[in-house]
């Protein structure tokens, strides 16, 4: 990601607010939206996530990173990769750079807004139900990684519209369909309809989730 992008070291850890920004009434027309943006340096784009409750996340360069705007000032704490102060333009995009150092410039420019699908799986957990017994948590990183503490292992899960496909490596490959309105999913193994699976959600899980003894990198 190179020394640029780096800027401050300070976690956010320090403080429960990265930012002493006062909370000020402002016309919706600069607020800034929840979605995906396209991130851009000098060294290059990459997608970054704007997501609700002042949750800023990067699956390429993941940190627990927080974003939060005053009037049309949107400041990011991103951890280790820097603080970060944007201002809001008449389009829509975000112009800045890193905190104190204005010449190492930052812009970030809207994408797509997240399906309601995106909104609930990413970053949840959920109760896993099948036909042989009782139900166990499962998790849906993030990062990309699909998790459970009774069947551990390196496996992932991709969404596709309201299909998510999971990748169990041994312990089978399912695909399955969410209802964004109940919070439910349900489908079954790969090629087997017989051996159906479903999912009621949890709860929602932290974007970012450090993984001590598992795969350092998002998929």
């Amino acid at each position: 990601i190179g020394v640029r992008l780096v800027g401050s070291e300070m976690c956010i850890r320090d403080s429960p607010s990265p930012f002493p920004l006062a909370s000020v009434g402002r016309p919706s027309t600069m607020e800034v939206q929840p979605g995906v943006y396209n991130f851009q340096w000098a060294g290059g784009t990459f997608e970054v996530e704007f997501r609700k409750g002042g949750i800023f996340w990067c699956r390429k360069f993941a940190n627990d990173a927080k974003w939060e705007q005053a009037e049309s000032t949107v400041r990011i704490d991103w951890g280790k990769y820097g603080k970060y102060e944007l201002t809001v333009q008449p389009d829509g995009s975000l112009s800045g750079g890193v905190i104190g150092k204005p010449d190492d410039w930052r812009k970030a420019s809207f994408a797509r807004a997240f399906t309601p699908a995106e909104e609930l799986l990413s970053g949840s957990a959920w109760m896993l139900h099948y036909e042989h017994g009782s139900p166990f948590r499962v998790e849906f990183h993030a990062d990309g990684h699909f998790h459970c503490a009774d069947y551990p292992g390196h496996h992932l899960w991709k969404l596709d519209g309201n299909k998510v496909a999971i990748e169990w490596g041994k312990y089978g490959q399912y695909d399955l369909e969410i209802d964004t309105d109940t919070r439910q999913a349900a489908g079954s193994l790969r090629g087997n309809p017989a051996s159906w699976r479903k999912l009621e959600y949890l709860e929602p899980l932290p974007a970012f989730i450090f993984k001590a003894n598992g795969c350092g990198h998002s998929h």
